[in-house]
């Protein structure tokens, strides 16, 4: 649970961090960075709860992570197939990938903890 935890803060941060600099000074920032920041602030909420309700909200959290990761994959997967390419188009393919692997690996931790009890 630790690493998950940890995991989960450390991501956090990086997308709010990302989404700050990404649009530091923009007057759209609330409107364009709010999935990122609603789903960072679902992965801090999972890593401070207590281990026993902690499982349901990594999963959540995680679960929307790896979906908006592969949203965003594939639209700049699709740009730089397509065009009009990005000029850091493979640097962001890397990115996006890292993370979804990284996603599915907390989302797989996340379903080996909860241990065979079923959410209801």
């Amino acid at each position: 649970m630790r690493a998950l935890n940890g995991l989960s803060c450390a991501v956090a941060a990086l997308l709010i961090l990302g989404e700050v600099a990404r649009f530091w000074g923009d007057t759209r920032f609330f409107p364009m960075a709010f999935d990122e920041i609603g789903v960072a602030a679902l992965l801090i909420w999972a890593a401070t709860r207590t281990p026993d309700k902690a499982v349901p909200w990594h999963l959540a959290g995680w679960g929307a992570c790896c979906g908006m990761v592969m949203v965003l994959l594939v639209e700049t997967a699709s740009h730089q197939i397509h065009g009009p390419q990005k000029a850091a188009g493979p640097v962001y393919l890397f990115a996006l990938s890292t993370l979804l692997v990284t996603g599915l690996w907390a989302l797989r931790r996340a379903f080996a903890l909860m241990g065979g009890h079923v959410i209801r």
